[in-house]
Order: C-alpha cells, then structure tokens, then sequence
C-alpha cells in the first residue's frame, strides 16, 4: 500500500514538475492579465537559470526519486530535463537551444508584458 502511495506521489510530483517548467516559460504572460503575477513568472525564471548554469539539482527531482525508491523503483541517472524531455520535445544534442529559446519566450513575455502596460488604453 505505502508504495502504491509513494508512486502515485511520484507521478503526482512529475506533472507539477512539468507544469512548473511550462509557467517558467510561459508564466509571463499571465501578467497580461494583472501585473502582479508577472513577478513570481521572473522569480522562477531566475531560479531556473541558477538550476541550469549552476548545475543544481531542483528538489522537485530529488522528491521524485526519493519517491520512486519508496515504491520499490530504481531512481533514474541524471536531471528530470533529461529523463523525461531529451528525445521527447527535442534531440539531447540541442538541449542549450532548447533552454535559450525557452528563455527567450520567458523575457519576451515580459517585454510585452511591461510595455503594453505603459501604452495608454485606445479607445
């Protein structure tokens, strides 16, 4: 029972991961909607460049396999990037690109974000 629990929390933790991964890129243009959620958008824009130049390991992915080992599984080798989305989404060789273009929408949505803010409303 504990590890059928502990599996399910493992995949609970892999969709909350994959969903953090799509507001890092895509968060930003939430704050079309209210300026304010532009600023948590930035701040996990930010943490994602630290766990990508910095090489650190997300908690997201030592939860993960932590619960994977609970359930009686083999934990994978490397990042969650690379487990799940390397030969998914894009080959492994253009994971660099695949991170600056992802960056690149990040601060874009931003930029669109801050300057339709500042135009004054047509009416």
């Amino acid at each position: 029972m504990a590890s059928a629990l502990a599996s399910v929390a493992a995949t609970a933790v892999v969709v909350v991961h994959l969903a953090f991964l799509a507001y890092i890129v895509l968060g930003g243009f939430l704050g079309l909607r209210r300026l304010a959620w532009l600023w948590p958008s930035i701040a996990a824009t930010v943490y994602s460049a630290y766990v990508t130049l910095a090489s650190y390991t997300c908690p997201l992915t030592t939860l993960e396999k932590w619960l994977i080992e609970a359930a009686g599984g083999v934990p994978y080798e490397g990042s969650f990037i690379s487990h799940y989305l390397h030969d998914v989404l894009y080959p492994a060789r253009f994971e660099r690109a695949a991170w600056v273009v992802a960056m690149a929408i990040a601060l874009t949505s931003y930029v669109v974000v801050l300057t339709r803010r500042r135009r004054p409303a047509v009416v």
